[in-house]
This record gives C-alpha cells, structure tokens and sequence, in this order.
C-alpha cells in the first residue's frame, strides 16, 4: 500500500506500508513487545538503495499510556522525542558539514572559539568521540532552578537560561587527558552546541534548520522551546514518554532530557522531535552526497585511539556481546540509540538504513526491556528481507 507520494528531488518519494504478510517476524517481535510492555507503541521503517525511492515504515500500539491523556493509536508520522539521537541527526552532522565548508578542522583546538576556555588541549574531534575528557552528565537543572528561584525556569529567558550553562561548560573541570579515554557525556555536546551557536551566530535550533535540515528538504523536525508552563507544552501529533515528577505532567512534545529542557528545549545533546522517515530521509540524504565523499569517510571511520573508544567522529558503532543492531549487520554501521528507545542504524555495506522509534519511558525510568527488544526486532527484520 503506498501511504502518499510527494514531488520533489526524491529524497523519500513513496512510502510505502509493511504487511504482515510481507514481515512476519518482525510484526511477531513488535506485537510481543507490545505485549511485553517494552514499550506502548513502535513505529519502526527501512531505506535501502536498491529501491531508492522509496522507505517502508508501520506503526503499531499507542502514542499515549495514562487515564490523563485521551488514547491515541500510534501513527507512521508520530513525532517522537529522539534523545541523544539529537546528537547525530543535529550537532555531529552539522559539524561536519560546517568541517566540509572549510569553517572547522576536526583538530581545531576549542580555545581558537573560546579564548577563556583554561584548557588548551581540548580539539573538536575530542568532542566528537567522547574523548574530551569531560564528566558523563552534571544536573545543571537543579543548580539553574536555584540561581533563578523563584522564577519558574520557563518564565526565564532562553538566552539567559543558555548563557548560564554556556559558562557552566567553559567552567567544567576535565576528569580525565583528553584523548586518552572515553567518557560518553552529555557535556561535550552541549559544549558542541554552544561552539556551533559561536559559528553560525544563531540559536542552535535555528542553525540546525538553516543549515542543516532545510537543505536536506526536512521541514518537520522541530525542538520545541519550553517558554510556557509544562501543562500548556503538549502536542497530541508526538508520542508520549514520560509521568515526570518534577514536570508535574506526562511529557508529550516537551523534551523528556531535564538539562535540554531547562535551558529552553534546546541544545547540543537532546531536544529534537522527528518522525521514523525523517531519520530514514536524513540517512538517504547523507548516502546520496549531502556531505563531501573525503568529509562523510573521515565521520564514520572507526576510531583507533584511545583503546576504549568503539566509536567515528560523533556516531556510535555496534558493540559488546548483544549489539543492539542483532547478528546481521556489518562491521561496517554506524548510528546511535536515544534513552526514550529510539534507534537508528546504518549498515554503509549494504547501504541500507533501519529506524525503530518508542516510547519505552511510559513504563518507567527503570525499564530496559528495550536493551533485549533491540537486537530480536533487528535480526527479525533482516530475516524477512532475506
């Protein structure tokens, strides 16, 4: 069944519907999971480049999970929270499209952007990997209710939220050599937000789109600003996450990350909103040459050094005894995984792209059902396509 047929450049023309009669095995893994509770709802979909023209996507469950939202069926064009897939599908690539314009080398040193930054061995490529040496995450969202008390946070202004944490960033003591370990943190992607805002002289959320997805034809992701009081930040298009105490709402289209939320609903290392084929979209484009052959190379090369670092230039790779990409991808994916569920893979071997999007936060911060679901629904739906 095709769900609609857009003109333009191609980028993601048909989408076409998956059967269950097409994908057995992987509409059993998703209805279990449902069953399972991993998560209330999926939408999950595919690109491949022998049918460029087209993405599969289904979605199955529910976009909401309590008595105080009306129940609402999960839809192929659900918006989701994607987390730290914000990471990739935002603050790396326009790095390295900023890298391809000759505005940054992967070695410029941070102290070139921010003079008073006390650390003089700290390059973009640190950032990037997760080598910088920065702690894993600070809940700088409590220091900032108190600096701004009484104030409600979302009555502050996003520029003054945002200067705080930018001198938070450029305070940070490093806990480690830069280089020499990896520390997966939220931190150094702020501090990439905040050197991308440097560059562009924009707002990230405004350089994001300007630079970034407008160009890759992508009008629909957003980061949805919290400058109004939690009950009056819900959009019934997106998927809920969370029942967030601190919120005192379930969160549906406010970003579930505290840190992103309290300063302004954006920043370096969460806060986008996207639906599964604008990651499929984004996947085809950057395949296809939205990036430099020589620029994309040196962003999913595998990293040599330090030791610990399974990782390219801001994406994550398949890794440990249970990779969440399952036992058919190549050696050759990159992608990364969001905390709300979210995933998006791309195997350049096959060249081919998967996106599973969740909402596996409904049941709870201590719910990892979803670390098991991963790799069954990927080795399912590569089974099918075999």
């Amino acid at each position: 069944m095709i769900l609609d047929c857009e003109p333009g450049d191609g980028l993601c023309c048909r989408k076409l519907l998956l059967s269950p009669a097409e994908f057995p095995k992987t509409f059993k893994i998703i209805e279990q999971g449902i069953l399972d509770k991993v998560a209330p709802g999926f939408v999950v979909g595919f690109w491949q480049s022998k049918n460029t023209d087209c993405i599969r996507l289904c979605a199955v469950g529910n976009r909401s999970f309590t008595p105080m939202l009306p129940i609402l069926p999960m839809l192929n064009n659900t918006f989701f929270d994607i987390a730290s897939l914000s990471k990739v599908f935002a603050t790396a690539t326009l790095t390295a499209l900023l890298v391809d314009r000759g505005w940054l080398r992967w070695n410029t040193n941070v102290k070139t952007i921010f003079s008073n930054y006390p650390y003089a061995d700290v390059e973009i490529r640190h950032l990037l990997s997760h080598t910088a040496g920065m702690p894993a995450h600070l809940p700088w969202w409590k220091h900032m209710e108190k600096v701004f008390y009484p104030t409600p946070l979302y009555q502050v202004s996003i520029a003054d939220r945002q200067a705080l944490v930018r001198k938070l960033i450029l305070e940070t003591e490093l806990i480690a050599v830069p280089g020499e370990k990896t520390i997966y943190s939220d931190l150094t992607f702020m501090f990439l937000g905040f050197i991308l805002e440097e560059l562009t002289q924009m707002p990230l959320d405004r350089a994001i789109r300007t630079f970034l997805w407008e160009p890759m034809g992508l009008d629909a992701p957003f980061y949805h600003r919290t400058v109004h009081e939690p009950k009056k930040l819900t959009l019934s298009n997106c998927a809920a996450t969370y029942d967030c105490f601190w919120r005192g709402e379930v969160l549906q289209g406010q970003v579930h990350d505290e840190n992103s939320w309290a300063m302004g609903g954006y920043s370096g290392h969460a806060g986008v909103f996207a639906r599964a084929e604008d990651l499929l979209c984004f996947s085809k484009k950057l395949m296809r040459g939205f990036l430099s052959p020589q620029i994309l190379r040196q962003m999913w090369e595998p990293l040599r050094y330090p030791s610990d670092c399974n990782r390219t230039l801001g994406w994550d790779m398949p890794s440990g005894v249970l990779a969440s990409v399952g036992k058919y991808f190549s050696p050759f994916t990159v992608g990364h995984l969001g905390f709300t569920g979210c995933s998006l893979w791309i195997d350049t071997k096959k060249a081919m792209a998967v996106v599973l999007m969740t909402n596996r936060l409904a049941y709870g911060l201590g719910n990892e059902k979803i670390k098991l679901f991963r790799p069954r629904f990927h080795d399912a739906l590569l089974e099918d396509l075999a």
